[in-house]
């Protein structure tokens, strides 16, 4: 295999917060007005699989470590929502015992409510106004929202076997015991406006993924774990969709795509997801984006909704992603934010062949936000691999007459920067699956 030394890079995708989420680091729900039951659903739904479950392991580890982080004024609306439901769900009364959340962090333009009567706990270290950026928190402070999700997990554990079916009574019960044990997640101001409560969101789960020796570690795909496994990334797999009306579908080239892709070293990086990040304002869709887009070498940040299922492609290099029948459709997109000179995909309905110096029916496209983009496009494949690297050398251009020869680069604003590719990300639709929900109530 290619290793480390190497500039080109793979992201292999294959996501399991569907279902077990063991490679979910860090969940983030956003403070978006339009979210409503199913974003805090699924937010509870990892909630209670990585902290709250018998399935959790007995010793809380690197492994099973996952943060919960709320935005902003996300919290008092998740916590409303909660308090409705625990009339009806006996599951929810352990809401009123357990945080909902590690930490609230935001510049709290938009938090309304009082965190006093939230039950969060403001750092006695707070400058008035709030820390200026998430580096200034002190490192205590992390140590305390750390504890704290070891402790709850932990705890939870300890008294799980006897309060199977108990009732909302009983919980305030036990809550009124053991006032000393109530766990109050840190409520973080920021004053720095510019960076996005996301951003911030992002930045603390990072910090407290490096702070901590036993933190959280990255998960390996079940499709890097085994034989059959690699032989998969290496074939694509089988056939899946339509074999008709599709574009530059060449079996023997997909197949040499991806073994040359598979000879590359699979990069691990913690999964975080994003939960709120679509709907109501577009800008606030876009800035999500971007905020994706900004920490994709750190961290694979997946946004999400009922609907579709997003995440960045690995710049200037492979992406090689595991389509799940049993919670993603077909439909899908390839979506480049500036102009792209140079790709070439295998797995799709209309696969695209662009600058690799052979005759396609893509080449001649031109691929730019305000050109063309690769929408409505379909899985035809078990594996989609989507080749970004950036082969094709810089030409110079000599303007004659002595004159100094001038780099010819795909930035045409900047010719002395390196040939690149510009931000890419892939969005799948989400099937909805019955009994997402129903498993809480």
């Amino acid at each position: 295999m290619i290793g480390s030394g190497s500039n080109i890079r793979r992201r292999v995708v294959q996501h399991d917060f569907y279902e077990t989420a063991d490679q979910v680091s860090g969940v983030v729900l956003l403070n978006n007005p339009s979210n409503g039951p199913w974003e805090y659903e699924e937010y509870l739904r990892l909630l209670i699989l990585k902290r709250y479950t018998d399935a959790h392991p007995k010793q809380v580890t690197s492994s099973s470590r996952c943060y919960f982080i709320c935005a902003d004024g996300a919290y008092p609306v998740l916590k409303a929502y909660v308090k409705r439901q625990q009339l009806q769900r006996n599951c929810f009364h352990l809401f009123g015992y357990f945080p909902l959340c590690d930490a609230v962090i935001g510049d709290m333009d938009s938090y309304t409510s009082s965190y006093e009567l939230d039950g969060c706990q403001k750092p006695p270290s707070t400058p008035e106004g709030g820390y200026d950026t998430v580096n200034d928190i002190p490192t205590e402070v992390i140590d305390t929202i750390r504890r704290i999700s070891e402790f709850t997990a932990a705890h939870f554990l300890e008294i799980n076997g006897k309060i199977q079916d108990a009732s909302f009574g009983e919980w305030e019960g036990m809550r009124g015991e053991n006032t000393g044990l109530l766990l109050s997640p840190p409520w973080l101001q920021l004053r720095c406006q510019l960076t996005t409560d996301f951003k911030k969101s992002l930045m603390l789960l990072s910090r407290l993924c490096r702070y901590h020796s036993d933190g959280p570690v990255a998960i390996l795909p079940p499709v890097l774990r085994s034989a059959d496994g690699a032989k998969l990334l290496k074939t694509g797999g089988r056939a899946v969709g339509m074999q008709t009306n599709g574009s530059d579908n060449d079996d023997a080239r997909e197949c040499e795509l991806c073994l040359e892709a598979s000879r590359v070293e699979a990069v691990v990086l913690p999964t975080f997801v994003a939960i709120g990040a679509f709907g109501g304002r577009f800008d606030h869709e876009m800035g999500a984006v971007s905020t994706m887009f900004s920490v994709s070498d750190e961290a694979h940040v997946v946004l999400v909704d009922s609907t579709n299922t997003v995440f960045a492609c690995q710049p200037n290099g492979w992406t090689q992603i595991v389509w799940q029948p049993q919670y993603e459709g077909k439909t899908c997109g390839l979506i480049n934010y500036g102009r792209m000179l140079e790709c070439e995909t295998s797995g799709l309905q209309w696969d695209i062949v662009k600058g690799r110096g052979r005759p396609s029916v893509t080449e001649n496209l031109v691929f730019g936000f305000d050109e063309f983009l690769s929408v409505c496009n379909a899985v035809r494949r078990e594996v989609v691999t989507v080749d970004l690297r950036q082969l094709a050398p810089s030409t110079t251009a000599s303007s004659g007459g002595g004159k100094k020869d001038v780099a010819m680069t795909c930035d045409c604003h900047d010719r002395s920067q390196k040939r690149s590719s510009p931000p890419v990300l892939f969005s799948i639709i989400r099937r909805q699956v019955r009994g997402d929900t129903d498993q809480m109530s």
